[in-house]
Parts: structure tokens; sequence; C-alpha cells
């Protein structure tokens, strides 16, 4: 899990997830706007993950949390990554890679949450916490 997040509700659902799926992004609906500052998730009929674009020019509305509940592989995965353009590894890439490899990654909605970065942030994931 993502440490600058907050949630409100439980995200057990992505845990449990798992009993079915070899792994499990825990998702939500945003609007298009937040899209561009995320990774946006691509998922099948059977809502199980087909691909993971990080901070998209087109504009969707099913993204990650920063929730993920995935095999010990993901290590493996995460040895063979190479840095971004930005000079940092991308979890979605080790993610790709397990898929690649077969792993079935399903999705879990969640709701309420908060991705804490700036002052503003930490008064919503107050109030958020708080139930206001």
């Amino acid at each position: 899990m993502n440490g600058d997040n907050v949630f409100t509700g439980s995200v057990a659902p992505a845990v449990e997830g798992v009993a079915e799926e070899d792994a499990a992004l825990a998702v939500e609906e945003v609007s298009p706007a937040v899209t561009a500052t995320t990774g946006v998730i691509e998922t099948d009929e059977t809502e199980c993950v087909t691909g993971i674009v990080e901070k998209p020019t087109e504009p969707s509305t099913l993204v990650t949390t920063g929730c993920y509940v995935l095999p010990e592989d993901v290590f493996h995965a995460c040895a063979l990554l190479r840095p971004s353009v930005e000079d940092e590894y991308q979890l979605s890439e080790a993610v790709r890679l397990l898929m690649r490899a077969g792993y079935e990654v399903a999705t879990v909605r969640v709701g309420g949450r908060v991705n804490v970065n700036t002052p503003a942030d930490v008064e919503r994931a107050a109030e958020l916490v708080r139930g206001e």
C-alpha cells in the first residue's frame, strides 16, 4: 500500500479478492481530470486487469488506489525493472510483467480515499476520517 493514501473503509475486499485470482488491485472511479495524475486501469469483461497506463493522456475513470495484493513473485519482477524516464521504478511495470507471465489480476472497487500530498490533502484526509 502506498504510504500517502488514507482510506475510510476497509481494504480487506482487495485482500479477499486474491482468493479468486493471483493478485488484486484496489481501484476507484474518479473524474477524467484526476486520471492525468495517476495510473489508469484497463479491464476485460470480468473486471480483471488487462493493462495499466501511468499518467495517461487519454482520460479514463478507473484508477489505482495504491493498494496492491501481489504474489511473492513480484519481487522477481521488480528485479527485472529499469528506471523510467523520471529515473523511478514503477510498480505498475512489475504488475505488467506478472500479467505477461500469466498471473490473473483482479480489480476490487473501493471508495473513500485521499492521496495526501499537500497541506490541503491533509485536511481533506482528516475530514474523511472524521466522517465529515
